[in-house]
């Protein structure tokens, strides 16, 4: 867990330089990488102080697990309705897209995977993981497809993982709405199509 020095926390200025100082470190993290997010970056940007920093968080590393573990608790999705298992999987990794594709989330976690042997960083993702797995599995148990739940989830969870880190390409709902039916085997196999055009027989 992050370490907070905060012992003024119930008074709303100091939450407020909190808040702000959690916000400008994510922002600073997304756009300039672990090595380069310095605290006298984080505080400008924050319209504070340095020392206003070390006052709440130890280092650089505990403001940075701090934020992100903000921001990640932020991005989860609510429980499942028990609507249907697509409509909740769609719900759950759509929440989780938008936060990583579209907010300095997915920006800042990219920037820190290299440092997550940093125990502070670890726990934090770590966490932030099993939570959103714990999700997927309540979404899971007492369906059809509670079989094999944890390849479904790790294929599920990849999509995003392998498409947004690694490959760098952007996320559509029509690729989360295939993806869950591939999973869910609701999407029956097609004929490939061969080179002239014509399907085979």
């Amino acid at each position: 867990m992050a370490e907070v020095r905060e012992g003024t926390a119930g008074r709303p200025r100091e939450s407020r330089v909190t808040q702000a100082l959690l916000e400008a470190t994510l922002c600073e993290l997304a756009e300039h990488g672990y090595e380069k997010t310095a605290i006298s970056a984080v505080a400008a940007r924050a319209r504070t102080s340095k020392q206003a920093v070390y006052r709440r968080f130890r280092d650089k590393e505990a403001l940075i697990a701090a934020a992100l573990q903000q921001a990640l608790a932020a991005a989860n999705p609510g429980p499942p309705q028990r609507g249907s298992v697509a409509e909740d999987l769609r719900q759950c990794l759509a929440a989780t897209v938008d936060a990583f594709q579209d907010t300095p989330l997915g920006e800042a976690i990219r920037a820190v995977v290299p440092h997550r042997g940093k125990p502070c960083l670890a726990a934090v993702l770590d966490e932030a993981e099993e939570g959103r797995r714990l999700l997927m599995r309540q979404i899971f148990v007492a369906t059809p497809f509670e079989a094999d739940m944890e390849t479904r989830i790790d294929l599920l969870l990849g999509l995003i993982y392998f498409r947004l880190f690694i490959r760098g390409v952007r996320i559509s709902g029509e690729d989360i709405e295939t993806a869950i039916y591939l999973v869910l085997g609701l999407v029956a196999p097609r004929d490939p199509v061969p080179r002239d055009g014509f399907p085979g027989m």
